[in-house]
């Protein structure tokens, strides 16, 4: 008796379907994965990028715009230690970037 007041409390129990359960549980675990190894892919691309402005840094070189060869501006610098252009310089960088991409739409974005 004691089995019945267990599927009264969980509705549906006894119609669920434990492989449909399984295919969930494996979607989300994939899911998680993915999402976890991207996130890890982010991290590990940031930490790489702030030890080459560590390196730039030690051969004197950080903060210099690899474009044009001004100074980056200070509050770039703050937002973003691991930037090698200047605003301006980014930006060119970003519509041309932009207009490559828009000529051969089979090139991903990066």
């Amino acid at each position: 008796m004691g089995g019945g007041v267990v599927f009264e409390e969980f509705p549906g129990a006894l119609e669920a379907n434990p492989h449909e359960a399984d295919q969930v549980d494996a979607s989300r675990a994939n899911e998680e994965r993915e999402t976890s190894s991207a996130t890890r892919r982010v991290l590990i691309d940031k930490a790489n990028k702030l030890a080459e402005a560590l390196q730039r840094f030690q051969r004197g070189k950080y903060g210099t715009c690899e474009e044009c060869g001004e100074p980056i501006e200070p509050a770039r610098l703050r937002a973003t230690p691991e930037a090698t252009t200047c605003v301006p310089c980014q930006g060119r960088l970003e519509r041309s970037a932009r207009r490559f991409q828009h000529q051969d739409p089979t090139l991903e974005a990066h």
